[in-house]
Parts: C-alpha cells; sequence; structure tokens
C-alpha cells in the first residue's frame, strides 16, 4: 500500500495525467457556479451571525484580544493555545465588539476557505468534483458551527489548508514562490492552533513519499530540507512554551470532560463531520438517508483505492491493468484521504496518553474530507466501473444516462438533508443563553445581591453582558471540597443579602453537588429556573437561614 501510495502521490504532484485525462482535467468549471456556492456559503456563515449569545471560550477570545500586544503573548504562553488569533482578533475590535462583529472574523476566513477547497480539488480532479467539494464545504454543519464561532478554529482551517494548497503547486511546477508560500502559511497556522502540527504531519509524508518515489529529483531534498528547517526557525521561539503547556497539564478539560477517546469516538467523527454535531436537528429518516448516502461515497472512494488486482478479485474481471490507476483522480484520492486519516489516527494515538481529541480541534480535516466525498459521490457507478475507473459505463448511453441521473438524485438528496439541518440549526438556540441569563438576573436584582458560579469561569460570558453592574463571587475554587462551600457560604453571609448561583450538574468542578448541598442546608431557596446550556440559576436568601435540612 506504500508503494502504491507514493506512486500516486508523486503522479499527483508531478501532474502527470493521461492523455485520456489531461484534456477533460484541464477544462476550467463554470465560474457562475462557484460563484453562487460561495455567496450561498457567505451566506449560511453570517446569517443570524449575532443571534445568539457569546459563551465562555468567546469571553476568553474577546478577553485577550483586548490587551496589548505583550500582554498578550504572555498570558497566552501561560495558556494553551498560540496567540496568532487573538492578534488579529485584536484589530478585528475596532469593527465592534458585538456578537456580530467578533464572530464574523471567522466567518470570513469560512468563507475563504470554500474558495481554497475548490482550489485545492481543481488541481487534483476534474470541474464536477471541484464544485462539488465547495458545495459539501458550504453546506458542512461542521464548518459552519465554527465558522459561527469566535475562536481560532476557521482561521487554523484555511490557513492550513492553504499551505497544502501551496505544497502541491510548489511540487507540480517547481516554482520558489509556492515554496515560500507553504513555509509562511504552515507558520501561521502553527502560530493560531497546534493542531496544525498534524497538518504538517501529513504534509511532510507527502513529500517523503514523493521523493522516496521520484528518485531522479534529488535536488528538491535539499528544498524540502531548507523549506522545513525555515518553519522549525520561526517557530522554534515557541516550542519551549509548547513544552511548559503540555507538561504544565495545559487543555485538562479535555481529559477530564471527554477522557481518552476510544474505537467509537472515530465513527462519531466521521458522523459529525458528515452532519454536524447535532443529531436531533434532522428528522430520523433524513439522518439515516445521509448516512447511507455517506457511507457509500466511502465505499466507493475505498475500491478505487484498491489495487488492480484486488478489483479484478471483486468483479471477476481478467483484464489488464486500468489506464485509470495513472490518471490524477486516484493519485488526488491518496492525497485526501491521507489528509484526513493520517492526522486524525496519530491525534487519537497521542491522545490515548495526553488526551487532546476533541472534535473542534479537527476542523482542518474536514475541507479534505468534503473532497474525499464529492469524489466518491461524483464516481458512483456500477460496480465494473468503480472496481476500474471506467468513464464509460457498460450498457451503452442509456446506460450512463441512467447512471448519471442516480448520482444527481443521490447529490440532491444530500444537498437537501443538509440544507434541513442547517435550517434547523439556524431556528433553533443552540449555544448558552448567557443574554437572558444576565438580563434575568439583573432584571430582579437588589441591593446586597451577590452572583456565586460554579464553576466559576462562567462568570466571564455572564460579565460579558452583566459589564459590571452586579457582584460578583470567584472564591469557589475547582476542585470543591465541603469546608471549601461552608467557607465561602460564611462569607457571603456576613456582607450580603441575597447569593444567585449558577450551578451545572455533573460537572467536573463539583461533581458530588458538595456547594449546592451547603447551601441549601443554611439558606433558603428563593427560587430556581434553568436557562438552556447554562445550568440552573437558583436564589437563596442569605438572612433566612434554615435548619434541619441535608
Amino acid at each position: 500500500m506504500v508503494a502504491t501510495a507514493s506512486r500516486a502521490l508523486g503522479e499527483a504532484a508531478t501532474g502527470s495525467h493521461s492523455p485520456a485525462t489531461q484534456g477533460e482535467y484541464g477544462r476550467t468549471a463554470p465560474i457562475g457556479l462557484l460563484v453562487l456556492i460561495v455567496l450561498g456559503g457567505a451566506l449560511l456563515r453570517f446569517a443570524g451571525l449575532g443571534s445568539e449569545s457569546i459563551w465562555l471560550d468567546e469571553v476568553t477570545s474577546i478577553l485577550i484580544a483586548r490587551m496589548d500586544v505583550p500582554s498578550m503573548v504572555a498570558w497566552t504562553a501561560a495558556d494553551i493555545h498560540p496567540p496568532l488569533y487573538y492578534f488579529v482578533l485584536h484589530f478585528w475590535l475596532g469593527f465592534g465588539e458585538s456578537e456580530f462583529a467578533v464572530r464574523s472574523l471567522s466567518a470570513v476566513f469560512g468563507v475563504c476557505t470554500i474558495v481554497i477547497v475548490y482550489a485545492l480539488a481543481r488541481e487534483l480532479f476534474d470541474p464536477d468534483v471541484c464544485l462539488l467539494s465547495a458545495l459539501l464545504l458550504a453546506l458542512s454543519p461542521m464548518h459552519i458551527w465554527y465558522s459561527q464561532e469566535a475562536r481560532m478554529y476557521a482561521m487554523v482551517t484555511a490557513l492550513s489548508l492553504m499551505a497544502s494548497y501551496l505544497l502541491v503547486l510548489a511540487l507540480r511546477t517547481r516554482k520558489t514562490r509556492y515554496w515560500l508560500g507553504y513555509l509562511l502559511f504552515s507558520v501561521l497556522a502553527l502560530y493560531t492552533h497546534y493542531f496544525a502540527l498534524f497538518v504538517l504531519l501529513f504534509q511532510n509524508l507527502f513529500i517523503v513519499l514523493w521523493l522516496w518515489r521520484h528518485k531522479a529529483e534529488r535536488h528538491l531534498w535539499r528544498r524540502w530540507l531548507l523549506i522545513e528547517l525555515g518553519v522549525g526557525l520561526l517557530f522554534l521561539p515557541w516550542v519551549p512554551v509548547i513544552y511548559r503547556q503540555v507538561s504544565g497539564g495545559g487543555g485538562v478539560w479535555v481529559e477530564k470532560s471527554i477522557g481518552r477517546p476510544d474505537v467509537r469516538a472515530l465513527l462519531d467523527t466521521w458522523l459529525h463531520f458528515s452532519v454536524g454535531l447535532e443529531r436531533q436537528l434532522y428528522p430520523e429518516a433524513l439522518r439515516r438517508l445521509a448516512y447511507l448516502l455517506y457511507a457509500v461515497s466511502i465505499v466507493t472512494v475505498a475500491v478505487h483505492l484498491l489495487p488492480v488486482s484486488a478489483r479484478r478479485w471483486l468483479t471477476r474481471r481478467a483484464v489488464a491493468i486500468s489506464e485509470w490507476d495513472t490518471t490524477t483522480a486516484r493519485t488526488g484520492l491518496w492525497f485526501c484521504v491521507l489528509y484526513v486519516a493520517v492526522p486524525l489516527l496519530v491525534a487519537w494515538l497521542v491522545s490515548q496518553v495526553k488526551p487532546m481529541y476533541t472534535e473542534r480541534y479537527l476542523l482542518p480535516f474536514v475541507p479534505p474530507y468534503c473532497i474525499v466525498v464529492a469524489y466518491g459521490l461524483s464516481a458512483i457507478g456500477p460496480p465494473t466501473a468503480i472496481a476500474f475507473g471506467e468513464t464509460r459505463v457498460p450498457g451503452g448511453t442509456d446506460a450512463a444516462r441512467l447512471w448519471r441521473w442516480l448520482r444527481l438524485a443521490i447529490i440532491l438528496c444530500l444537498v437537501v438533508t443538509l440544507l434541513v439541518g442547517n435550517w434547523n440549526a439556524w431556528r433553533i438556540p443552540q449555544r448558552a443563553d448567557w443574554r437572558w441569563a444576565s438580563s434575568y438576573v439583573l432584571d430582579r436584582a437588589q441591593p446586597g445581591d451577590v452572583v456565586l458560579f460554579l464553576p466559576r469561569w462562567l462568570a466571564k460570558p455572564f460579565d460579558y453582558y452583566a459589564r459590571g453592574r452586579i457582584v460578583l463571587s470567584m472564591d469557589l475554587v475547582a476542585p470543591i471540597t465541603e469546608q471549601a462551600a461552608q467557607d465561602v457560604a460564611t462569607d457571603m453571609a456576613r456582607h450580603y443579602q441575597r447569593a444567585w448561583l449558577f450551578w451545572q450538574s455533573d460537572h467536573y468542578s463539583d461533581p458530588g453537588g458538595i456547594v449546592q448541598q451547603v447551601l441549601n442546608s443554611r439558606f433558603t431557596l428563593v427560587q430556581a429556573v434553568d436557562f438552556q446550556g447554562v445550568g440552573r440559576l437558583i436564589l437563596y436568601d442569605l438572612a433566612a437561614t434554615r435548619t434541619g435540612l441535608n
């Protein structure tokens, strides 16, 4: 398989097309369709951008971006993410700090990624595949979700995909400007999010396989090593920071909230890449139909990647090696499959030691997944055509026309399913409703009130809307102990009349509910109300103590 992959990758990079496909793949896709896809993708990413509340991580982005640059670098060095996104957001905040304004930066990167995935697919496949790749990414629920979040995930996706695109151009054309572009975007991606390291791992594997196959191109070894040395030197100042962050327990929330991923996590990743993070947004029949269509496309791709002997065995046909084995389609397919598989599997394996496998970090691998699916959908045909990559369908023109209509029907079904999910995601609130929760407290607050948070970092999104108009208590430090909870209760009773507790059940900071038990035993519970994504808001009268309650 390694030899097959290396041969395929080498042909992709050099652009060695077979005569039968060179003219076909050289055609330019209708620019009007691309424009419509990009505009539709922009609409899906900007529509309702400010309709839902800012949540915890987004507030963190805003607070860091408000800092001056030296403070920003120092803060991120003590956190778990590199500083580039915050640096860009720092200047972007000149447009405002509303929900729409701060999220629009990610939306812009999300729209740009649609164009980049089209450009990459155009280098590897025919116009039908590159347009379908752009369409699938434009409709991707997971990509839309993170393109509407004021975090760095959409940005690192665009930068790392651009680096991969420039790498293909560099190997194909040998032009220095593409190598330098690859170096630049690789470094920018690394300074945006650490999962760009897994993209860099795939890219270097790609180059090694290419150079191993093309031993005559020995002069490129030197250029590749120089470029990677440049990437390493430019990122070297931040390497000690990564070491401190990892050795100091950075990213512990993944370990405590998610833990080490099992095999099911890989299946969940496929489902998330396909239909998004919230499966309940789809009617069950449509969701199952989408699973089936995605599975069919993946199976088609898997068959196309098999060696000729295996495909001959599957179809029981004793024929010569298909010309398709040396076309750009199969070589591009290897590129995209490895682009998805290598980073995911390595991240999954590393997470068995240091848990870091979470969907938001995996967004950079959604675009190549869309290309793989687009190819699989466009290649659906009778078993013989699938197995040997034949462009002519057995049975004549009528059969070929029938299969084209079937492929179109499958694509339309998938598009409709994704649109239904995106429509429901737009009309049904998904994020924690801190806007309403803070308004609820402020409208009912009295002199002598205090707001308590568990976990305490929930104070950030609350205060984004409260803006200092009520006293906040930050004394509950995780992990909670009963003595610490008693001390906080005693201190509040001395200084305040009432306490509002924002409490999330089963959170790792207080899984046993110690704080609520202590407050229930000492004070009168006035009211309790639940807010979407926020948890329970409980009001206690600190002056009226209760006795005999556990």
